[in-house]
């Protein structure tokens, strides 16, 4: 009873080993972790070389002799476990400090028969088979080591049985003890070996499933940051039409006084109704459904308050199975691409509009210049009396004809005859007929000129209209007194223009119309110099900017771009 008592406890201890391995195993392994082939190696053998040397101490702590000639010392499972699954440097270690174990601690070392059966002449056979034995199958491993360890331990134990003259009762006992012994150790070795591959494999399979986790997790945020970085909002739906999934942009766009959402999460499980309104989400739900049932594919204006939006619903299927599992919905805000359409109409109309009316007011200057010359004639058979009457009437059909002038000026984008010209000659041709108009006004003109200033492609007539009618506008701001004054100046390449008054100045409202059309605040004032001002200076690539200061004066810069 000792006997079996004493290989149950062996094979116990020895059994222990693929259950240490597997938990060092898992210990090393780092969980949810990118585990790569040399570092998965690393671990294995590590977990390896642990266990066997646990296991082996525990078996020598525990080994004891029976019948004086069977050594009840399984560390030979162990050892044999490190030279077929670890490397060279394992096997071999593992198997000198079993070897150094048994000459140290053992007493009987010097006894053949247990210097037999601890295995020592073994280990060097096992390490000549180890590369066959890593590439073969399971089963086969098992049939390779079973031939191997019965070729040893037979011979062994039957050369102990065939040396020692033992008495028939001490040969059945000595046989039915290293029987025992001997297949209850290839019975855990077996059973070591097989777990040991179940682990290897379920190892394997962990570190190729741990790499495509992060695989897909990498993926997943790269499609998450992607859908949040796209200009369009995006939703998608399940089968019921409820809210599965948003980008950061539909958060933005969707936000109302009745749902105001902090994160897409807040969206997810909600109907459309609740974030769009009852009034347009109906319609939209009803596409949705059609779209999850039919794979209809519909497009869509969308006006939800005062923004709208062009939608695009569309089924979504599973790319395995190819069945419908709801549906997506792409939002783009065309608010303001809206906004410029209705522009562009409007300013196409306005363009017709203005040509019928270039059209007519071209039309009424003949009969106009009828009228003037008819009345001319008239003045000179009336008395004198009447004078001041025809005075008063061709003077306003001069004002007519003038804005008449102006207007066609403004309608009519003719192309620009441009020639090489100094600015300074066009102002110094201008000098004369604007210090006369000033004179009779009872002001002065500066001109302040730099040298600097090359000559530009401009249209000579354009521009002289250009200064005439911004000087004009300067003097009739400062009333009977005041200083006007025209200067040029180069900055970073671009020619600088300025005309400068000493008037009351600009208030800022009435900056941003000045360039309106039929917009003035002079009580005779047409409204159409500062808008023919500024079609000039867009044939010329250039830009009027205004600086004015109430109380202190005016000035206009006429920007000329290199």
């Amino acid at each position: 009873m000792f006997a079996v008592k004493g290989i149950l406890l062996q094979v116990l201890l020895a059994g222990i080993t693929p259950l240490l391995f597997f938990l060092f195993l898992g210990r090393f392994g780092t969980e949810f972790q990118e585990m790569k082939k040399a570092s998965s190696s690393v671990q294995i053998q590590r977990s390896l070389l642990l266990s066997c040397f646990i296991t082996l101490c525990l078996c020598f702590l525990f080994s004891s002799v029976l019948l004086e000639k069977i050594y009840l010392n399984l560390s030979l499972v162990p050892v044999t476990l490190s030279i077929l699954y670890g490397s060279y440097p394992i096997g071999i270690l593992v198997s000198v400090i079993s070897m150094a174990a048994f000459f140290f601690i053992s007493d009987y070392w010097t006894e053949p028969a247990i210097f037999l059966g601890s295995g020592a002449l073994l280990y060097p056979i096992m390490l000549l088979f180890v590369k066959y034995f890593k590439k073969a199958s399971l089963s086969s491993k098992k049939k390779i080591f079973s031939v191997i360890w019965f070729s040893y331990t037979i011979p062994c134990y039957g050369i102990v049985l065939w040396k020692y003259n033992f008495e028939r009762t001490e040969q059945i006992e000595y046989a039915l003890y290293s029987s025992l012994y001997i297949f209850s150790s290839l019975f855990v070795l077996l059973a070591a070996i097989h777990l040991i591959e179940k682990i290897l494999v379920y190892h394997s399979f962990a570190a190729e499933l741990e790499i495509r986790w992060k695989e897909y997790r990498h993926q997943l945020d790269m499609n998450e940051h992607l859908l949040n970085t796209v200009p369009v909002s995006v939703v998608a739906f399940d089968m019921e039409g409820n809210i599965v999934n948003a980008n950061t942009r539909m958060l933005t766009q969707m936000k109302t006084k009745e749902f105001m959402p902090n994160s897409p999460e807040e969206m997810i499980g909600k109907r459309i109704e609740a974030i769009i309104g009852i009034e347009h989400g109906l319609r939209v739900t009803e596409r949705i459904r059609n779209a999850s049932q039919t794979g209809e594919i519909t497009s869509e204006y969308l006006r939800v308050g005062t923004n709208t939006y062009f939608t695009t619903i569309s089924p979504v299927k599973n790319p395995i199975s190819g069945r419908m599992i709801g549906s997506s919905m792409v939002l783009q805000d065309i608010t303001e691409l809206e906004t410029l359409r209705n522009e562009l109409a409007h300013v196409e109309r306005l363009g017709v509009v203005g040509q019928m009316a270039a059209s007519i007011t071209h039309e009424v200057r003949n009969p106009m210049a009828v009228v003037r010359g008819f009345l001319q004639l008239l003045r000179e058979k009336s008395p004198q009396s009447l004078d001041h009457y025809y005075h008063i009437v061709m003077d306003e059909l001069d004002r007519a004809n003038s804005i008449i002038n102006d207007f066609l000026s403004l309608a009519q984008n003719h192309a620009s005859e441009k020639e090489e010209v100094h600015l300074h000659h066009i102002i110094k041709e201008l000098a004369p007929l604007l210090l006369a108009d000033a004179n009779m006004r009872g002001q002065s003109i500066e001109v302040r000129l730099d040298d600097n200033i090359p000559s530009r492609f401009v249209d000579p007539k354009e521009i002289k209209q250009l200064i005439l009618n911004l000087a004009r506008n300067g003097m009739e701001a400062m009333g009977n007194k005041g200083t006007l004054i025209i200067s040029t100046a180069l900055e970073e390449g671009d020619v600088r223009l300025s005309v400068s008054d000493s008037g009351q100045g600009i208030p800022l409202e009435t900056q941003n119309k000045l360039f309106e059309p039929f917009f003035t605040t002079k009580s005779e004032g047409t409204g159409l110099g500062l808008s023919l001002c500024q079609g000039i200076a867009e044939r010329h690539n250039a830009i009027i900017r205004i600086e004015s200061e109430e109380g202190v004066g005016t000035t206009f810069h006429v920007i000329f771009k290199k």
